[in-house]
């Protein structure tokens, strides 16, 4: 409900109503907006309550900053454990990202490529960097970066081959200015107040 809008920013979440709209008990309410405290999308305000989180500039750009350190570190490991068969299918999500691109299907697109960058991570083999990453995953589907697909395909593969011919720093650094350049172009969007911030599914 937070997701597609129909719980705005600022709105109060009441576990009793909650659990009676589920049909689950208040426990089982109360552990899932402890989760999505977790995530930002709500916080609790002392003796008033939980509400649903205004995700600002700095919540976005904050999560582009932890994404770029965790990826790094997520491609260096991938270069001792993916294998051929996987950079394979890897590169195709990547070209498919860019067709998706070119054919103006923007929503499809960037799910793909949020797709692309957690298939990194889980690749890595590192599961305390998977629990991590699903705390700002979330806030990946609150904007796009809107920057050219084939410049974004590129960087992509570039980054892959580096995995493939086992170039750990190679990988690290390209991933890092990856990241980067989509934190840079949110940015900018904000600046230049292109959009106002809304949820993207």
């Amino acid at each position: 409900m937070i997701l597609t809008g129909e719980r705005k920013p600022g709105s109060k979440l009441r576990q009793q109503e909650l659990a009676e709209q589920f049909r689950v008990a208040q426990g089982v309410v109360r552990e899932a907006l402890l989760e999505l405290r977790a995530y930002g999308l709500v916080e609790t305000i002392d003796r008033r309550g939980v509400y649903v989180s205004k995700l600002d500039k700095e919540k976005v750009l904050e999560s582009f900053e932890v994404r770029e350190m965790h990826e790094a570190l997520a491609v260096r490991r991938c270069c001792e454990r993916v294998t051929r068969v996987q950079i394979r299918e890897l590169m195709d999500m990547a070209e498919r990202i860019y067709e998706l691109g070119v054919a103006g299907k923007l929503d499809e697109m960037g799910s793909l490529d949020r797709q692309l960058h957690s298939q990194l991570i889980h690749l890595s083999g590192n599961s305390m960097l998977i629990r991590l990453a699903d705390n700002y995953r979330v806030l990946g589907k609150f904007v796009r970066a809107d920057r050219d697909p084939a410049v974004v395909r590129d960087e992509h593969l570039a980054i892959l081959r580096a995995i493939q011919d086992g170039r750990a720093d190679d990988a690290e650094r390209l991933v890092r200015q990856h990241v980067a350049a989509a934190r840079i172009a949110v940015e900018k969007r904000y600046e230049n107040s292109e959009f106002e911030p809304k949820w993207v599914v």
